[in-house]
């Protein structure tokens, strides 16, 4: 797989989502787990190992693309949700902030990830 300089761009934007993401974090610290930096540094790898891992599937077949990024859409789905539901077990006091905050990145990232991945596939189709 060629890196392009889209796939650059992608890069530096997800950087930059993340710097936002902590700055709003920093500001909102008192409604969040004491773990946001690892949360937002978590979704940070995971959505860039995603992207790239989509695009390598893409250039093989478009089917193998669309069954490649539905499964590991459920696969990070039921990971997350075991996830928070380990945590909120483990640590009751913290569980709904530690939810609340994971469920939110998610939400940032995965519409991130999404709207680069479907804007590139329409670019170059």
């Amino acid at each position: 797989m060629k890196k392009t300089l889209k796939d650059n761009k992608f890069v530096s934007q997800l950087t930059i989502l993340t710097l936002v993401v902590i700055v709003a974090s920093i500001l909102l610290r008192a409604y969040l787990t004491v773990w946001w930096p690892a949360i937002v540094g978590f979704f940070y790898i995971v959505s860039m190992v995603v992207y790239f891992l989509s695009l390598k599937a893409r250039e093989k077949d478009m089917r193998k693309f669309t069954n490649f990024y539905m499964g590991a859409t459920v696969v990070k789905m039921m990971l997350y949700l075991a996830i928070i539901f380990i945590y909120a077990i483990s640590f009751k006091e913290d569980g709904k902030c530690f939810a609340i905050t994971f469920l939110a990145n998610y939400l940032i990232y995965s519409i991130f990830e999404t709207y680069k991945l479907v804007k590139k596939n329409k670019h170059e189709q």
